[in-house]
């Protein structure tokens, strides 16, 4: 799919923005920054997300909370994720991210091991079976591997958010990350498409805006299963 990208700038800046979380459009990066940027990380960047970058803006307008822009800080590039906690593990992006279909099986299972109280005497019991649930809730489903090769780009809010897969069979594809409310990571899909490239979640996002539904600040692909 050729994506006009330079025509797509002139189309988010004609936008009304939705509400007080729209996110502004940023300046795109320079070609030298965008090297930069890339010898950072040891990686090439998806080719659309690249031409975004280059031609659209650095960061702006987009899904939920928009695409989170990146910056130069302290002799370094990084993305603002306008956050308490920063998901990003800039370092192991050269990783293969390592799923190649939903794991919501596998949260799932998680979920309905989760001990019930009522079946707990005394309630001390309870706790400390609760504290072992937990312990193996944290480290399968935010175990740091699961998200190599990925880079966190948006979030939906309430630990929610979109990964651009960077490095492996599923390089340049969005997944939604779900894990905080049980339903685990899972590529997204749209009508017609099993897999969708950041260009493909980006233009969908706009022509719903477009078509004057601003006030769904969403406008995202859904989630497979």
């Amino acid at each position: 799919m050729l994506i006009d990208w330079p025509g797509v700038r002139a189309r988010v800046l004609r936008l009304t923005p939705a509400d007080h979380t729209w996110r502004e459009l940023e300046a795109p990066l320079t070609p030298a920054e965008l090297d930069a940027v890339q010898r950072q990380l040891g990686v090439e960047l998806p080719a659309d997300y690249q031409q975004f970058l280059l031609h659209v803006g650095r960061g702006g307008p987009g899904p939920f909370s928009g695409v989170l822009p990146v910056e130069h800080v302290d002799g370094e590039w990084r993305w603002r994720v306008d956050q308490d906690y920063d998901p990003n593990d800039l370092t192991n992006l050269a990783k293969p991210f390592p799923l190649r279909a939903s794991d919501w099986r596998v949260a799932e299972d998680i979920e309905n091991d989760c001990p019930d109280p009522f079946t707990f005497e005394p309630r001390n019991d309870y706790h400390d079976e609760w504290e072992r649930w937990h312990d193996r809730h944290e480290t399968t489903m935010f175990n740091p591997r699961r998200t190599h090769g990925a880079l966190y780009i948006c979030h939906e809010g309430d630990g929610l958010g979109e990964w651009l897969i960077v490095t492996g069979p599923e390089r340049g594809n969005i997944w939604l990350d779900h894990r905080v409310d049980g339903r685990g990571m899972t590529p997204a899909w749209l009508p017609h498409h099993r897999r969708v490239t950041f260009g493909q979640w980006y233009l969908h996002w706009l022509g719903t805006a477009e078509g004057g539904r601003t006030g769904d600040r969403s406008g995202g692909p859904r989630r497979a299963g």
